[in-house]
């Protein structure tokens, strides 16, 4: 878990994993906490969001996370999940990614016929079939606020920003030669964060501008998502790719590829960090893990789980 509170940590000199265990015990999004909501205080919080009592983006920010943080426990802890499938056609032989839009009245996914597929959560039908790239769609993110805003970023290093609405592409831009592995929208500005090769790019999608490249790696990113409060970036990046196993003559040559999540801060030139304390000395987040795409890894809307 990921901690909001730099406050609190701070005091404490916690690191961020053990901070956001401290606080999940402490504040527990457990309806029997007083301070978040019960049946009738939800109730209270969803009808200021709705008739505007919530005067101000922080008010109107902290209802809804408490919301989240409410509907997330029910998941997470108490495994409150449905299941439904949907139809694909015949011919399509492969999913590759998957993106539920912010409102939660669709789903996009990608195929190996370089197709995306916009697909209505309450029929589980196909609505809107997107065509335009060349190879196969890899990742794909819709945007928090404006929830008809898709971006898809594909094999080819290509990206594009589709208007679900119009099923049409609005904008799109070539990174490089390699694959787009992951992309992710700011949370509340027209930013988009696209990862291919090695190389980090951000792409300001109300202007004109082309993507700008902002930070390179020594090997590669895997995923890349926007924490909730704006201000971090977590990065899933390939800290190395092995050594080799000297066996004699005909062993096999072993690569044993090392994993690392990072917490980077955008204030701060992307500079890593694993606590709130600034005197603490840089770790990873989680210094080695074992993910294969951005598939692999998801934090939740109200940015206290990290899965």
């Amino acid at each position: 878990s990921m901690d909001e509170h730099p406050g609190e940590n701070e005091a404490c000199g916690m690191s961020g994993s053990s901070a956001f265990q401290a606080h999940y015990k402490h504040s527990s999004v457990a309806r029997s906490h007083p301070h978040l909501p019960s049946n009738k205080r939800l109730s209270d919080l969803l009808h200021g969001m709705e008739t505007g009592w919530h005067s101000h983006r922080r008010e109107r920010t902290s209802a809804m996370r408490r919301v989240e943080a409410y509907l997330e426990e029910d998941i997470v802890v108490n495994g409150s999940v449905t299941e439904r499938s949907c139809q694909l056609p015949p011919d399509v032989r492969c999913t590759i990614a998957v993106a539920a839009s912010s409102d939660g009245t669709l789903f996009a996914t990608s195929h190996g016929d370089h197709a995306i597929r916009i697909f209505s959560v309450v029929t589980g039908k196909t609505v809107a079939v997107l065509d335009g790239h060349a190879r196969t769609p890899w990742t794909l993110s819709f945007h928090r606020l404006n929830s008809h805003l898709l971006v898809s970023g594909c094999l080819n290093g290509e990206l594009r920003l589709w208007d679900v609405r119009s099923r049409q592409c609005i904008k799109h831009a070539v990174l490089g030669p390699d694959r787009v592995t992951s992309v992710a929208f700011h949370p509340d500005k027209n930013m988009v964060a696209a990862a291919c090769g090695r190389d980090l790019y951000f792409w300001d999608i109300g202007s004109d501008e082309l993507p700008k490249k902002v930070l390179e790696t020594t090997i590669g990113f895997l995923c890349l998502y926007f924490h909730p409060n704006g201000n971090w970036l977590l990065t899933c990046e390939v800290r190395s790719l092995g050594t080799g196993s000297s066996g004699g003559a005909g062993a096999a040559l072993s690569h044993t590829p090392h994993f690392c999540i990072r917490l980077r801060d955008l204030s701060n030139e992307l500079r890593p960090f694993s606590s709130l304390d600034p005197q603490q000395p840089y770790t990873d987040l989680l210094p080695m893990v074992l993910v294969y795409s951005e598939s692999g890894t998801c934090i939740s809307p109200c940015g206290s789980f990290l899965a």
